[in-house]
């Protein structure tokens, strides 16, 4: 694991360019500016051209998708590999709403993610899996695959690292296979905290120097470890106070922390 790796971002505040998810879009932006980054979102077909070029990692997030977003969402996905800009995918509430995998299916028509992030039913839906899924949650039951098989396969198919969340984060390529174990249950309540993952893993994408397979796991343990000392030091708070305190643990986090806590294997 290239722990130093958070140190880097804190030197070298990447500029993550967003197409967002419009509910938890302030959130998204917190979250980059705590751990070091700067975020950047737009709905602005003319800028993005501009933007793309001079972005260190992009995110696209389809959580609240119209017509107009899938266009923009298509135009930077491709404007992104003509620049070789490293973009993560969330292809949020694919395992529930066929029309969302329908558009998810145009959209690798338009180019290619470096990084897809979604929890296991969002995953499945995309290699065919069998798997449940209720909203933007996914549910283990009646899975004909395990949660490393879906990971693999999915980077297989779109030769790109996917990150799988859950209670424990499954990061793969075509031929490794990582976990991070730090977390907690409140993740699952906070809504907004898998977007903000997304984007995360882009700001780690961008001074990666494009190893976004050790990007990926990185950005997942300081997320997932920020999200259990809140907890650990305050275990009886709610999901507001806890989204609050999130973004305090991803500003405070340092790579001591991370040597510490971190519950990993590679």
């Amino acid at each position: 694991m290239q722990i130093d790796l958070l140190q880097k971002v804190r030197t070298d505040n990447p500029m993550v360019l967003n197409i967002a998810n419009s509910v938890t879009q302030g959130d998204v932006a917190n979250a980059i500016s705590a751990i070091g980054a700067s975020p950047l979102m737009t709905n602005y077909d003319q800028e993005l051209k501009t933007l793309a070029q001079f972005a260190n990692g992009i995110c696209i997030n389809i959580g609240t998708l119209d017509q107009r977003q899938n266009e923009l969402s298509k135009s930077l996905l491709k404007l992104a590999n003509d620049f070789n800009k490293p973009v993560v995918l969330d292809p949020v509430g694919i395992g529930a709403v066929p029309e969302r995998l329908n558009f998810v299916e145009e959209l690798f028509q338009a180019g290619k993610p470096t990084i897809i992030r979604g929890n296991a039913g969002e995953v499945a839906s995309l290699v065919g899996a069998s798997w449940s899924a209720k909203g933007i949650d996914s549910i283990d039951d009646g899975q004909s695959q395990s949660v490393d098989e879906i990971a693999q396969d999915c980077a297989k198919k779109f030769s790109c690292v996917t990150v799988v969340t859950g209670v424990t984060d499954t990061i793969a390529t075509d031929s490794s296979i990582a976990h991070v174990y730090n977390g907690h249950k409140m993740f699952t309540t906070r809504v907004g905290t898998g977007d903000m993952l997304s984007s995360i893993i882009a700001v780690f994408a961008g001074v990666s120097d494009n190893d976004y397979f050790e990007a990926a796991k990185m950005a997942s343990l300081v997320f997932s470890l920020s999200g259990e000392l809140v907890m650990k030091e305050s275990p009886n708070i709610g999901p507001s106070e806890f989204g609050g305190r999130l973004l305090d643990q991803l500003y405070n986090i340092t790579v001591e922390d991370v040597k510490k806590w971190g519950k990993y294997d590679e």
